[in-house]
């Protein structure tokens, strides 16, 4: 219904205008159990699935399936009953800013082919005050958020550590997990923040807001998939020297071979491709083996990067993930793509013979 009705009326919109109506079709879908309903039967039969085979758990946090909604989907927490409904185990809110802050002019949203988008977005953000007032309504479905943290773009980098551990404290209490986002392109010098000290001094005043706040929560690194190998060992050795969960690999690229394919003016315009595009998912998968073989087991790895169906999915969880995050792909697959997924990974345990997901974690990077 999705691919046949509603995306060619969505189409009709510019990118970030589509983004915003589907969001908000959801968010409205959420004022009552009817167009909630309503809103599953958009997903055809594809909607929620349960299956014990696809529980998985990151950094102690248990998910009843892998599958997660990635940071930029939804900025400000309006949609989080809804995508669960969709058949999501959690959603990744954010980038949450301490700040109001515009983003980028527009237009910064493009979809270069009908899977694969450019953005330079720019941490839009209405500020952590508005994304808690928003995740309120929330805190009675136990649905696991996750919450990422970005940056404003007039914070000093020696200042850094205080904007993330601020941010941290103000959303405490909705977070079933924290991500560090310093790999977003598109905040001018934010990806330096991946280098080693600026790395352990977020970290240490991310955990310190969460020790004063009672507990530490499971705590995740976003990174950035233009790294080098060894920039990416500098991170695992900080991750591994300190209290962190485990790494999302990865955000999106900015290798202007990659957005050229898809025009010359995208070849070096700002902003970063992700979605369905063959050497972004490869690129990414790559990356996720590659942490796996570095880390093994002590680190739980979260994969972006192309993943659109259970296929894609698979070749991630057999790479090292243990669990994925989606963004693009709702785009272009629609409000079926968690159930197909699901139902997808859960056939292949099945017709395979494997009693959980965590058994074929790595399989492929063990090899």
């Amino acid at each position: 219904m999705y691919k046949e009705i509603i995306r060619p009326i969505l189409n009709k919109f510019d990118s970030e205008t589509f983004h915003e109506l589907a969001r908000e079709s959801i968010h409205i879908a959420e004022l009552s159990p009817i167009t909630l309903k309503l809103l599953e039967l958009f997903a055809d039969k594809y909607s929620r699935f349960e299956d014990k085979h696809l529980k998985t758990t990151l950094g102690g946090l248990e998910l009843e399936n892998p599958l997660i909604v990635g940071a930029g989907w939804d900025k400000a927490g309006r949609a989080v009953l809804g995508l669960w409904h969709l058949g999501f185990a959690s959603v990744e809110v954010g980038s949450v800013l301490e700040y109001e802050q515009p983003g980028n002019p527009k237009p910064r949203l493009f979809m270069v082919s009908s899977g694969v988008a450019i953005n330079w977005l720019a941490f839009n953000s209405p500020g952590m005050d508005i994304v808690s007032k928003n995740l309120d309504k929330y805190k009675h479905t136990n649905i696991p958020i996750g919450i990422s943290i970005g940056l404003n773009k007039d914070v000093e980098h020696a200042d850094a550590p205080k904007a993330y551990g601020t941010v941290a404290k103000r959303m405490y209490d909705y977070a079933g997990y924290f991500a560090i986002n310093i790999s977003s392109p598109n905040t001018p010098g934010l990806r330096k923040l991946q280098e080693k000290e600026r790395t352990v001094d977020i970290i240490k005043a991310v955990n310190e807001a969460m020790d004063e706040c009672g507990a530490r929560k499971p705590l995740f690194v976003k990174i950035a998939p233009d790294l080098t190998y060894e920039a990416v060992d500098e991170i695992l050795d900080v991750a591994l020297g300190n209290p962190v969960s485990g790494i999302i690999a990865a955000n999106t690229t900015v290798n202007p071979d990659l957005k050229g394919k898809y025009g010359t003016r995208w070849r070096n315009s700002p902003g970063g491709l992700s979605g369905d595009d063959e050497d972004y998912r490869k690129m990414t998968t790559e990356m996720i083996s590659h942490i796996y073989k570095q880390a093994g087991d002590k680190l739980d790895i979260i994969g972006v990067g192309g993943v659109k169906d259970a296929e894609t999915a698979l070749e991630k969880i057999r790479a090292g993930a243990k669990a994925l995050q989606l963004v693009t792909a709702i785009r272009g697959e629609g409000t079926a793509v968690a159930g197909k997924i699901n139902r997808g990974i859960a056939a292949y345990l099945e017709r395979e013979g494997i009693s959980s997901l965590k058994e074929i974690v790595g399989i492929d990077s063990r090899k």
